[in-house]
């Protein structure tokens, strides 16, 4: 079978080593078309006190290796249980701050109507740093219930560019969501950090630990395997066969190449199936 996308894995001693060895191997690089005047890293901070945020030290290693390219802007926007700022401190992203790097609060951020296409989303308000010309980074997490077929990976982690501080108005449409906003604002590179997997309720912080990351240029794709790793069916996923039905990725699995050691692949997954409970 011909394969139509790709994503990298990798399992090193550091997160340096891990995502400069993943992004190695991917046959498409993660660089913009054109000048870019800023790079955004969109990582995964629910609630520094639950499980399924994503490691400091994994957001450290992008600004590190993307920061050449222009002023990093690492964003995150307010729920109803943290703000962003105080989401920032007890993540320990305050030590990311420097001369090429800002901490920015999305929901506090200045607006400008974005045109989009219209699942939900027409003519929404988002923050104006996210048009223009900048590179985006999706550095997300999994969150996963073995019970029943639902997922959070990369495309869920782009319902945290939403402004809005409490944002279960859209739960109930959360699919059309996650679509318009994925066509609005696609990153030029997604990344899932596997250091640990949060399992059903991220409050009770039960994690299996992994290790390792997943990269893409294909988010559809990248969700797909984060999947297969956690024994999801992507079909079962309806936001994930809504954007492949669009056109926006690949989400059959066989034509997906996954690049990485066999012994790296395997680690991965007996990992998981040795830590996540039986599905129901």
């Amino acid at each position: 079978m011909n394969h139509t996308s790709e994503v990298a894995i990798a399992i090193r001693r550091t997160p340096w080593e891990t995502l400069t060895e993943a992004l190695s191997k991917l046959l498409t690089p993660p660089t913009p078309k054109g000048q870019i005047d800023r790079v955004i890293i969109k990582p995964s901070i629910y609630n520094p006190h639950f499980a399924g945020n994503t490691s400091s030290d994994l957001v450290g290693a992008l600004i590190r290796l993307f920061k050449t390219l222009a002023p990093v802007l690492v964003v995150e926007s307010d729920n109803p249980l943290r703000n962003a700022e105080d989401a920032f401190q007890q993540a320990s992203y305050r030590a990311l701050e420097g001369k090429t790097t800002t901490l920015v609060n999305l929901s506090k951020s200045d607006l400008t109507p974005v045109k989009m296409a219209g699942h939900l989303f027409e003519n929404k308000p988002m923050p104006t740093l996210l048009t223009g010309s900048r590179m985006l980074i999706n550095a997300a997490t999994i969150k996963v219930d073995p019970g029943i077929s639902v997922i959070g990976a990369s495309m869920k982690n782009l319902f945290g560019l939403l402004p809005e501080i409490d944002k279960s108005i859209y739960h109930d449409r959360i699919d059309d969501a996650l679509v318009d906003l994925l066509q609005a604002f696609r990153p030029n590179l997604t990344v899932v950090d596997l250091t640990e997997i949060a399992i059903g309720r991220r409050e009770e912080g039960q994690v299996a630990k992994v290790g390792g990351v997943v990269v893409g240029i294909d988010p559809v794709a990248v969700d797909t395997f984060c999947c297969d790793l956690v024994g999801i069916d992507p079909f079962n996923v309806p936001y994930i066969v809504k954007a492949y039905e669009l056109g926006l990725g690949e989400a059959l699995i066989d034509r997906i190449k996954i690049r990485g050691t066999e012994y790296q692949k395997q680690k991965i997954y007996d990992s998981l199936k040795t830590q996540l409970p039986p599905r129901k």
